[in-house]
């Protein structure tokens, strides 16, 4: 028997009537049981949620997943997973998308998926909210893929852990059909900025707002600003380029320079010899230079009196010990040992980069690549580091730096060094972010 209730809700519905929709659809199954009842009860659902009455839709809808047997009760928990979500309700919410997870006939898990992350995002289970947006990502048929990549980026900039967020916010710009991909390059610089990497976030941002014309406001724009200054400053750091400060004066001298080697003028102690030059006079030696003195002419008359085969003797024993000393260490050499070891040069930049100093003095003479962009391979911030390992050769080693943030995280980096004398200087700057474990 047709129901003209139903009838004339299915009408309204159509014809955008909410209002009208919701009192028909209801009116349908008034005083009826439970079971049949989920059809009408999910569409006056909805059609209170088009009106914004978010509560009593949500009150209907419990109503409507009573019934068993309706075919779509996985649409109506995820419909009342929404409101909940609407009015703030987050636990429930959370409960109700699981509900409709659970539901094999339920045609759009995705939806289900986003809007439990979401909801579990504003719980503060960031791990939990980072895990369901990656599954709504990868969900099959997921129209808008892209949306679900960047709030996983946002899920991991939650938990402190912006490496992760990169890689995230990449994904969703790289989707092409992704309506929001200048906010996406917006967050993309916000995750550089976090992590130190200011020239990046600098880009990043300019891409957003000029590629893509998203407007830089609030928070975002000033990162961009702070971002901006901040490159800035490295830029000065990397050329040296500071004010030259002239030396503090202290009794005419510059500070650490030598006094004058000429005593002054009329010292009875200073007379000329031959060649212009001060001397001691003989009489006012003490009696300790004296005996030292007649040290040093006994051992001249010993010398004098060395015949050819005693010289001999004595060159001979004197090369031997050269020849061995020198086969000690280019033995060293060859190994990849010298000073300063590349721990101490790799280590000593480090700290000049963290401390704001110059580091170009501890970089080859004539470098091949641009120092700053290899510099900038680093973040320029960190907690801590450390070298983790050195692979040596006679004229080539890498040392594996592991930098820390103050989150916990960390990343690997190789410091390239070349040989440089005896010692080492750095040649080039690689991440090694696979090598890195949490």
């Amino acid at each position: 028997m047709e129901d003209p209730h139903r009838t004339a809700g299915e009408i309204a519905y159509a014809a955008g009537e909410w209002d009208t929709a919701a009192v028909e659809f209801l009116a349908s199954v008034h005083g009826r049981p439970i079971e049949g009842s989920g059809y009408a009860l999910h569409q006056a659902g909805n059609s209170l949620v088009k009106l914004g009455r978010l509560t009593d839709a949500a009150a209907v809808y419990e109503r409507a997943v009573l019934d068993v047997d309706y075919e779509r009760r996985g649409a109506v928990f995820a419909n009342l997973g929404a409101a909940h979500s609407a009015t703030g309700e987050y636990e429930k919410a959370v409960t109700a998308y699981t509900s409709a997870l659970a539901d094999d006939a339920y045609a759009t898990p995705y939806k289900a998926l986003q809007g439990s992350a979401g909801a579990l995002y504003e719980l503060g289970r960031y791990d939990e909210a980072a895990l369901a947006y990656r599954q709504a990502a990868w969900a099959d048929g997921n129209p808008d893929p892209g949306r679900s990549f960047n709030n996983l980026g946002l899920a991991f900039m939650a938990m402190g852990r912006p490496e992760e967020a990169l890689e995230a916010f990449r994904a969703a710009i790289g989707i092409e059909d992704y309506a929001a991909k200048g906010k996406a390059t917006a967050n993309l610089a916000l995750a550089y900025s976090t992590m130190g990497f200011y020239e990046e976030a600098v880009r990043e941002f300019e891409r957003s707002r000029d590629t893509f014309g998203h407007e830089l406001t609030g928070d975002t724009l000033a990162a961009y600003e702070e971002s901006q200054r901040r490159v800035g400053r490295e830029r000065l750091m990397a050329t040296g380029s500071f004010e030259i400060v002239k030396p503090e004066m202290v009794e005419g001298w510059a500070t650490g320079e030598m006094p004058p080697a000429m005593p002054p003028t009329g010292d009875p102690n200073a007379l000329p010899d031959a060649d212009g030059e001060a001397t001691q006079a003989f009489f006012d030696r003490s009696e300790d230079e004296m005996r030292e003195t007649d040290r040093a002419e006994r051992k001249a008359a010993r010398v004098a009196k060395l015949t050819p085969r005693g010289i001999a003797v004595r060159v001979g024993i004197t090369l031997l010990v050269v020849l061995a000393i020198a086969g000690v260490f280019g033995g060293l050499l060859y190994a990849g040992y010298g000073y300063p070891t590349q721990e101490h040069t790799v280590s000593s930049m480090l700290d000049a980069y963290r401390s704001g100093a110059p580091y170009i003095e501890y970089w080859v003479a004539v470098p091949q690549t641009n120092v700053k962009r290899e510099m900038d391979q680093l973040p320029a911030t960190f907690a801590s580091y450390r070298i983790s390992g050195v692979d040596r050769s006679a004229t080539k080693s890498t040392a594996r730096v592991i930098v820390r943030f103050d989150t916990g995280a960390e990343l690997a980096y190789d410091v390239v060094l070349t040989r440089e004398g005896v010692g080492w200087k750095v040649m080039g700057v690689k991440n090694a972010w696979g090598s890195t474990t949490d």
